[in-house]
Order: structure tokens, then C-alpha cells, then sequence
């Protein structure tokens, strides 16, 4: 429409400059003449309004009406107006037989190929078909149906009109033959593409663009010589845009002929000049790199390849595997490896990364696989494999380390015995498979399996070691001459001197000397030797009854009472002379061991017993009726104590220990609950044996008696008439007092309860209330019953302050803590209650960690922070509490940095605060880490990697989680929530492979339901960023190239 304007504006100048006006003579003719002046003239537009003013004049079926419809319509199509085409149809439609009907076809073609209308251009020029052209006219009709063809994709057809056109004798062949070529090389026609391009390569419109093409076929029909030739010059002349192509297609050719050094230079232009990079890009690139040592960016340039459905992505993980390795990222090439052996259709990559998946994960801590069931899948899979031998070796050590040593043995054999480690390997797995045949009594096979081990004497340590056990069967056989030599060769074998079996080798060789007959020996080799030597022997039974003193000072009873047994067996002069001690000790041992009814009978026995010529003059048979009655008393059988010792009063009264028989007798009688007895026998110990110990205590343990007996008075009576004791009326609320007292002290908590109830009751205001409440509550809580312990200690807390204020209110305070009883108002006020009045330090951790765990549990953290760190600065504190206050400071400091880290935008002095938060946080998970549970060191190392993942450390937060993986491994919860976070680590590193390796773990192990959700969410997000559409060469000439 701008055009047209200036036309209009130009023409009116003009025609002003002239000083004459339009169509000045008003006949038709004459304004057809003047407008075809100005067609002629190209002033399109007035000539236009000067045909149709003729139109409008003259019969529509005249000459001059035709003909100034032709020129009006072909000046619309001149004008470029956009009904141009339908102007056309119009004038087709009236005048079907004019001559100008082709004329004006060729012009609306024209008009509609040069308008870039390929679709009207094609239909205008399809309908001369039929018609006379010249043979230059119509070569170029061809041509351009043929290009009209080609912008449509209709490559068939315009494949047809450019072969018309290229073998006319005109110019537009050359174009014709290029786009025919070009045709040639989208249908991969690579012969025909050549002999139509190469022609062209000098070609002054075609020659700039034709060896761009050339340089693809060239490397589609891998004629890597004429690429190359053709390349030097290409990439010394491409274009910017051009230049990243060629270099990639020269870089692949001198990678196909194996010239790598000169290849990686061209495929990193390639890359670095923004060429597109497809997954066999990477591949190839990944690959030069890799060939010169450059397994880092090789690493990088492989891990850009997603995809695992293609033969590429194949050689690729298997190429990334190896450089893995080779910068010792053992994991990452497991996982590698794995995936490879997986998904692997060429079968040696399959074998040869199946083979090194099973070898790392043997090498590895990595919590993805199971290293025999890796090695014993290989031979499967691979049963002809080159790697038997080797796969062998290794399931023997593996098979050694679980203690299978059938297949041990059995894996060793396969692999051979040309190696020392592999002889040195059967000599250690038939040790031990000989082992494990004694110890199931098949003597034959354990003998068998020990002369195998023997037949490899690489170890010493097992040359030892079998000719022991060989001993041991022997002996078991009743070979005592094979035996012997069996246990010398053990004791000169080299380093046998450390060996545990040694102290046993040598009792043994002295229990062989024994049964040759060697006693001498046998003493020498082993001073214990004691139960085959000769009866006569004096050092026999010294070294008896020596050995059974000392194995009773080291706690050893059961061993000691054998030996003092065997000693009494004997009848020896010396043994004669040392049974009594040594029945009396027996009896001591039996007691400590619980079986008292043999202790019984072996005392009573000796108690009967005329001793006094033995070498204690007697003195262990008066020794055995007191202890008889100690330990019947100590059982329970109170009436046969009471016997004993009323035996041992009779027979021994002068005795310092006929008191104590005295005093015991009053207690088994007590014990029988015949308490009148026991209270005359009490006062015939104060009465016998008046300021006595004995009698002192008669007198304050009959108190509980009198108490039980009802009779307080009366005792108080008694003791008020005993010059040595003394009792006030006034007394009698402390009497009643500690006859509760004194129950609680022998455990007996329901009758002390009774006692300490009864006082209350008498004696509400008495001097010991708070003594009596608080004991109440003692026995309450002995019995189980915390409910109504705690409401006495209550009661307790109620008088003013005494010395059991302070522990009821720890008892309070321990009580409301429990689960079943758990009341946080009494906690904060019980444990408040202990800051303000105790000074014992004790008691000030406990009420420090109630409050830290209340008001951590109320979500209270800015408090529950201050009492956290108070108990976990407390050294008094256990190990277990101070983790446990360590763990609220990580956990809260935590979820508070984490808040604030979000919300932070340009503060620097709130950031700064935060990162000091940070490194203090992360000093304490180093302490735990250091010294604390498995679980708390799992923990605080998560926290560790999510810090260091907040703060894009990716790495080190990567060393972190193997850390905790590596050291941590039964900590299931934590291990999988790291991963999460290791896979969030390995995509911020845009290691996209590893990422969704370890996600695919995670959720396939289905841990938990969170943490699957979110290892799925997180996959797709990490897949979604990763898709590219891909982009092809743009092989299209421009327009201006066709003109």
C-alpha cells in the first residue's frame, strides 16, 4: 500500500512538472493510449484507473474493452494488489479464448512465485501445461514449479521438473541440477547427489554452499580422504554459523582413521562453538577425551547422554565406567558398570562390564549390591568367560570371609595352585573345613581335611594349628604316642609360643606323657597336670588342692569345687589330714554356686565329723555347724537354722560366735513369725551377753518384733529396765516410727507400709510425719503403686523444709515423667521446685533435663535451647543424655537456619548470623559424630549433608552421606534420606546419570512412602529439564541463492 502511495505522489509531480492533465482527450482510445503511455512508463496505478475508465465506457465484448481489461488486471498484478489473482480468473472467465490468456498466467505466476505463494504459484503454472512456450520460457517455468514443488515438500514431483530443467542448454540448468542434487541428498541418493553437486562446487551462485553438502555425504559414505581434502578448505573459509558442523565432521573422520590427537581438537570446536550435540556427539567426544588422558571431561561430556534405549548410550556408559575408575570414583563406576551390564546388547560389553560390576562391588563398601551373588551370576551368564580364574580367586576369598568353606574349596580348585596366594588359600580353607568336621565328631573327614591343609605348608600359623587338632584326634583315638608327637610338632612349630593353643598343648602333652607313662614329663610340661598322675604323688594332690584355692579367690567356684572335691577323694595321709578344709571350702563354693542343698549336706556331714586330729585340730568341723546354720537361715529353713544353732550354743558357749548363734536363733524364730519366742530368745542374748554387740543389737531388732507382736509397750518397758539402754514414754512415736523403719530396711515394703500408715494415724503431728509420709511413699512406690506414692510425697512437700523435701520432690517430679502418669504441669513445677531449693548437683541435672525434654515436647525451642545446652555442658552428665540434648540443639538449630536461610534476601548481617549458627550447629554433629550412638552420628551427619547441599557444596556433601553409608550401615532411615540428598547433590553437579541411578534405587527399595513420593517427584523434574528438541542443519538455500 506504501508502494502504491509513492507511485501516486511521483506520478502527480510529474504530471504537475508537466503542466498537462490527465487523459485529456475524453475518447476511449484516446485515454487506452494515454494508459498504455503510462503502463509502458511502469506507473502502474494511474494507468490501472485509466484502463478501467475505458472499461466502464466501451462494450465489455470489444477489443478495447479486452484489452483494457488485460492491461488493468496485469497492472493489479504489477501493483503486487492482493486481489490480484482473483482480477485474474475474472478476466479468464470473460474472455476464455484471448490471446493474452497465456500472458497474463505467466504474469499472476509471476507474481505469486516471486510473493513467495508457492501453493498459487504451482496451480498459475500447472495451468500452462499444454501450452507453446518458448524453450527458455518453459525451462524456467520448470524450474520454478520445480522450486514451488520443493518449498511445498513435494520432492517427487519437483524432482521431476528439475531434471527437465537442468539438461536445458539455458542458465537456469545450474539451479535446477543444485536443487535436483540437494533432492538426491535428503533422499541419502548419495551416488546421484554427487554427480549433480560436485559439478557445481566452483558454481558462482552454488559454489559457496554446494561443499557444505559434499562434506555430509563425504561423511555419510565414510569417504574420510575426500573429506578431509575438501575439509581444510571449508574450515578455513566457514562461516561462524557453518563452522561448528565442519569442524565435527572433520574431527569424525580422523576419529574413524584412528588419528585421536588430531580429532579432539575439531569435536571440542565443535561443542564449544554452540554445534549440536546429540547423544553419539558426546559419545565421540567423551571417547578422544578419554584416549588423551582426559578423564575428567570425558566423565562430563558422557554423563550429557540420558538416554539408556540406544546402542550409543550403551558404549557410552560402558566408556563412562572405565573413566571412572580411572579417576578412582569407584561408586560412581560401579553403578556405572551396572547399568551397562544390565542394558548391554553387544555380549562383551555385557561380560566385560558384568566382570567389573562383581569386581568393585567385591572392592567397594557400596550399598547397591552383594559380591558373591555378583561373581556366582557372572559364571552363570558367562560360563566360557576368560575371567574364571579371576572370578575364582575371588569367590574363594569371599567364600573364605562367610565361613562357606565347602565352596571355598571348591572355588580354589577351579582357579588352581600355580599361585602362592591361592596354595596359602587351600591351606587355610581346609584348616578350617577340617574344623568344623570335628566339631560334629566325623573324625575320618576332620583328619582327612587336616593332612590337606598340611599338604600346603605356606602358613605356619596353620602348619601349627593342624598338627594341634590332630593331636586332639588322636587322643581321642587313644593314641596317645601319635598324639604326643602331633603336640611337639606344635610346639616347635615357629610362632606357636602366641597361639592360644599353646597352654592347652601343653596340658595335653602332659596328659599324654601321663598315659605313656612319661610323669616326670608330664609335671615339667604342665605344672597343673593333676588327674593322671600317680596316686602316691605328693605334688599331686599340693598342686590339687593349691589350684582349687586359687580358682576359688578368681570367682571360679564350679572349677574349685571339683578340685576340692577330687582332693577329699583321695585317701592319702595329706588329704586325710586337709579333708576337712578342703570339704569345708567345697561347701563355700557349692553355696556361691546355689546348689545349697548339696552344701547342706556336705556341712552337716563335716559338722558330725571327729576332726580335732586333722591339721586344724578340729576347727573346720565347729566352722561347718555355724555356716550350716547360716545358710539354712539364708534359705528360709528357719526351724533347721534355729536346731543348728541352738546346737552350736550347747556345744560351744564360749565361743565368740555362740552370741551370734544366739542372736540368729531369735531371727529364725522371728522369720517362722513365732514372735513371742523370738522376743525371750532376744532377751536371753541381752541377758547372757549384757553390753555386747550382740545384745545392743538384740535390743533394736526385737523392736519390730514387739512391733509385729503388738507390744511396743511392753518393749518399751523391757528396754527401760536395762541399765545398759534406755527408753522415754515420749519415745514411743519414734519406736513406732522405726519399727516401720526397720522393715523398710529388710525390703519387707507391705508391712513397713502398715507400720508407717499406723503412725500417721497416731501420731499425725509427730516429730517424724515428714519421715513417715515420705517412707509411706517409699514403699508405695517399691510396690509399683506410683499413683498413691506420689500423693504422699505431695503431702511430705506440704510441711516446711526437711531433709526429704528435696528427694520427695525428685520423686514427684521422676513420676509425672512417666509415660503412664505424665503430667507436664507437675514436671515444670516439681523440677522448678529443685532449681530454687537443692543444691545437689545430681538432682539439678535431673530437673534441668525434665524441663529441656517438656518444653522441647511443647515445641517451646527458644527455651527448650537453654536447657538443652545446660545439660549437654554438663560433664556429670551420662554419655546417652548429653546426645540426647546435643540432638535437640542440631535439631532445632537446624530447622531454624533453614527458615531463615529461605527468607533472607540482601541482609548480610542476618546471613552472617545464620553461617555463625551454621558452623556452631555443625561443630556439635562433629561431636556426635565423634562420640555418639550409631543412630545420633547417622543423624547429625544427614544434617552435615543437607548443610553443605544448601549451600551448593555438592561435593562435599557427596563425602558426607558415602561417609555415613560407608561407616553407618544398620542406620536404614537416615541412609535413605541421604540418598535423597545425594541425588540432589549429583544433579546440581548435572551428573543427571548418577542422579537418577540413585533415585531409581530409592525407589525401588520403597523405604517409605515420603521418601519414594519425593524420589519420584524428583526424577521427573530432573528428566523434565533435561529434554532438548533436537535441531537439524539448515540445508535450504535462500531465496536470493535461487535468483
Amino acid at each position: 500500500m506504501i508502494r502504491r502511495l509513492f507511485i501516486l505522489n511521483f506520478f502527480l509531480h510529474a504530471y504537475l512538472a508537466c503542466g498537462q492533465a490527465p487523459f485529456s482527450h475524453h475518447t476511449p482510445q484516446n485515454i487506452y493510449a494515454e494508459s498504455r503511455e503510462l503502463y509502458d512508463r511502469a506507473m502502474y496505478s494511474p494507468a490501472a484507473e485509466g484502463f478501467q475508465n475505458v472499461i466502464s465506457k466501451v462494450d465489455s465484448e470489444t477489443d478495447l474493452a479486452e484489452q483494457s481489461s488485460f492491461f488493468y488486471v496485469l497492472c493489479g498484478i504489477k501493483l503486487m494488489n492482493r486481489d490480484a489473482g482473483d482480477q485474474v480468473l475474472k478476466f479468464l472467465n470473460e474472455y476464455p479464448t484471448s490471446a493474452r490468456r497465456k500472458e497474463l498466467i505467466l504474469g499472476i505466476a509471476e507474481y505469486s512465485f516471486n510473493r513467495r505463494r508457492y501453493r498459487d504459484a504451482k496451480i498459475w503454472l500447472n495451468r500452462l501445461n499444454g501450452m507453446y512456450l518458448p524453450k527458455k520460457e518453459k525451462a524456467e517455468l520448470q524450474f520454478k514449479l520445480g522450486y514451488s514443488l520443493f518449498m511445498l515438500k513435494d520432492f517427487e514431483n519437483a524432482r521431476a521438473q528439475f531434471s527437465a530443467a537442468k539438461s536445458s542448454e539455458f542458465n537456469i540448468s545450474a539451479s535446477a541440477q543444485y536443487y535436483y542434487g540437494h533432492i538426491a541428498y535428503l533422499d541419502t541418493n548419495d551416488v546421484t547427489a554427487l554427480e549433480n553437486l560436485e559439478p557445481l562446487i566452483d558454481h558462482p551462485s552454488f559454489g559457496f554452499v554446494v561443499p557444505y553438502y559434499l562434506a555430509q555425504i563425504y561423511s555419510r559414505r565414510l569417504m574420510d580422504d575426500k573429506l578431509l581434502a575438501l575439509g581444510e578448505s571449508l574450515f578455513k573459509k566457514s562461516s561462524i554459523k557453518r563452522l561448528p558442523e565442519i569442524s565435527k565432521l572433520i574431527g569424525q573422520s580422523l576419529l574413524r582413521k584412528k588419528r585421536y590427537d588430531e580429532a579432539l581438537p575439531y569435536l571440542l570446536m565443535h561443542r564449544d562453538r554452540g554445534g549440536v550435540m546429540k547423544a553419539s556427539d558426546y559419545y565421540e567426544l567423551g571417547f578422544l577425551l578419554s584416549k588423551n588422558q582426559r578423564f575428567k571431561e570425558a566423565i562430563q561430556s558422557l554423563n550429557k547422554i540420558t538416554s539408556t534405549k540406544s546402542v550409543v548410550s550403551e558404549y557410552a556408559l560402558y566408556l563412562l565406567a572405565n573413566c571412572y575408575v580411572k579417576e578412582d570414583q569407584n561408586e560412581k563406576a560401579l553403578s556405572a558398570f551396572r547399568a551397562v551390564s544390565e542394558i548391554a546388547n553387544d555380549e562383551v560389553i555385557r561380560e566385560e562390564s558384568s566382570y567389573q560390576t562383581a569386581k568393585l562391588t567385591y572392592e567397594s563398601s557400596s550399598p547397591f549390591g552383594n559380591a558373591i551373588s555378583e561373581f556366582q551370576q557372572f559364571l552363570v551368564d558367562f560360563p566360557e568367560t576368560e575371567y574364571r580364574r579371576e572370578v575364582n580367586e575371588y569367590l574363594a576369598n569371599l567364600y573364605i570371609t562367610s565361613k562357606d568353606y565347602t565352596r571355598a574349596m571348591s572355588a580354589i580348585i577351579q582357579t588352581g595352585m600355580s599361585s602362592m596366594a591361592m596354595r596359602e588359600a587351600y591351606q587355610r580353607v581346609a584348616y578350617y573345613r577340617a574344623v568344623e568336621f570335628y566339631h560334629i565328631s566325623s573324625w575320618k573327614k576332620a583328619k582327612e581335611f587336616f593332612t590337606k591343609s598340611l599338604t600346603y605348608p605356606q602358613n605356619l600359623t596353620y602348619v601349627a594349628l593342624a598338627h594341634f587338632w590332630m593331636g586332639e584326634l588322636a587322643y581321642k583315638k587313644n593314641d596317645p604316642q601319635e598324639a604326643l608327637a602331633r603336640f611337639e610338632s606344635f610346639l616347635k612349630t615357629p610362632g606357636s609360643y602366641t597361639l592360644s593353643e599353646r597352654p592347652v598343648s601343653l596340658y595335653n602333652k602332659a596328659y599324654c606323657l601321663y598315659r605313656l607313662n612319661r610323669l616326670d614329663d608330664a609335671a615339667a610340661a604342665f605344672r597343673v597336670f593333676i588327674q593322671d598322675a600317680e596316686e602316691e604323688n605328693k605334688r599331686k594332690n599340693d598342686a590339687t588342692l593349691r589350684l582349687a584355692d586359687l580358682y576359688f579367690l578368681m570367682g571360679k567356684y564350679s572349677l574349685a569345687e571339683e578340685y576340692y572335691k577330687t582332693f577329699s577323694a583321695a585317701t592319702t595321709q595329706f588329704n586325710y589330714s586337709h579333708a576337712s578344709y578342703a570339704e569345708y571350702q567345697r561347701s563355700l563354693c557349692l553355696g556361691l554356686l546355689n546348689r545349697y542343698k548339696e552344701k547342706i549336706g556336705i556341712l552337716k556331714t563335716l559338722s558330725e565329723s571327729e576332726t580335732r586330729s586333722d591339721a586344724f585340730g578340729g576347727k573346720y568341723s565347729v566352722e561347718a555347724l555355724y555356716e550350716l546354720g547360716k545358710t539354712q537361715l539364708a534359705i528360709g529353713n528357719n526351724s533347721d537354722a534355729e536346731i543348728s544353732f541352738v546346737e552350736y550354743v550347747r556345744k560351744n558357749p564360749n565361743l565368740e560366735k555362740a552370741r551370734r548363734a544366739l542372736l540368729n536363733q531369735a531371727l529364725a524364730q522371728r522369720n517362722d513369725g513365732r514372735f513371742e519366742t523370738s522376743i525371750l530368745t532376744f532377751k536371753r542374748v541381752v541377758q547372757l551377753y549384757p553390753g555386747t554387740p550382740e545384745s545392743r543389737e538384740a535390743i533394736g531388732i526385737s523392736r519390730s518384733v514387739f512391733d509385729d507382736a503388738n507390744r511396743l509397750d511392753d518393749y518399751i518397758e523391757w528396754v527401760d529396765g536395762i541399765d545398759f539402754a534406755s527408753i522415754r514414754a515420749s519415745e514411743l512415736d519414734s519406736v513406732a516410727f522405726m519399727s516401720g523403719v526397720d522393715k523398710y530396711a529388710q525390703s519387707n515394703f507391705p508391712a513397713a507400709l502398715v507400720s508407717f500408715q499406723n503412725y500417721n494415724k497416731r501420731f499425725p503431728d509427730g516429730f517424724f510425719a515428714e519421715g513417715s509420709n515420705y517412707y509411706a511413699a517409699e514403699c508405695f512406690r517399691k510396690e509399683g503403686d506410683f499413683e498413691n506414692a506420689k500423693k504422699m510425697y505431695k503431702n511430705v512437700v506440704q510441711f516446711s523444709a526437711n531433709e526429704f523435701t528435696i528427694k520427695s520432690w525428685v520423686w514427684i517430679l521422676r513420676i509425672a515423667s512417666q509415660e503412664k502418669f505424665y503430667d507436664v504441669e507437675e514436671i515444670e513445677y516439681a523440677a522448678q521446685a529443685l532449681l530454687n531449693i537443692s543444691n545437689d548437683a545430681q538432682f539439678l541435672r535431673e530437673a534441668n533435663t525434665a524441663l529441656m525434654r517438656t518444653y522441647q515436647s511443647k515445641g517451646d525451642v527458644e527455651v527448650a535451647q537453654a536447657y538443652s545446652k545446660v545439660v549437654a555442658s554438663d560433664d556429670r552428665n551420662s554419655p546417652e543424655l548429653r546426645e540426647e540434648a546435643n540432638l535437640n540443639l542440631v535439631r532445632n538449630n537446624f530447622g531454624f537456619w533453614l527458615q531463615q536461610k529461605k527468607s533472607l534476601d540482601n541482609d548480610s548481617i542476618a546471613r552472617k548470623k545464620m553461617d555463625n549458627l551454621k558452623l556452631k550447629t555443625i561443630k556439635i554433629c562433629d561431636l556426635i559424630k565423634d562420640n555418639g550412638s550409631a543412630s545420633a552420628q547417622a543423624e547429625t551427619s544427614y544434617y552435615i549433608s543437607c548443610f553443605l547441599n544448601f549451600e551448593k557444596n555438592y561435593l562435599g556433601s557427596n563425602e558426607e552421606i558415602f561417609w555415613l553409608i560407608d561407616n553407618l550401615p544398620g542406620q536404614a532411615k537416615w541412609r535413605y534420606k541421604a540418598l535423597l540428598i545425594l541425588a540432589k547433590n549429583y544433579a546440581g553437579l548435572e551428573d543427571d546419570f548418577q542422579a537418577i541411578y540413585t533415585l531409581d534405587f530409592i525407589i525401588s527399595e520403597n523405604y517409605s512412602e515420603d521418601l519414594t513420593n519425593d524420589a519420584l517427584k524428583l526424577k521427573n523434574e530432573i528428566e523434565a529439564s533435561k529434554q532438548k528438541e533436537p535441531i537439524e542443519l539448515d540445508s535450504t538455500a535462500t531465496r536470493k541463492e535461487v535468483q
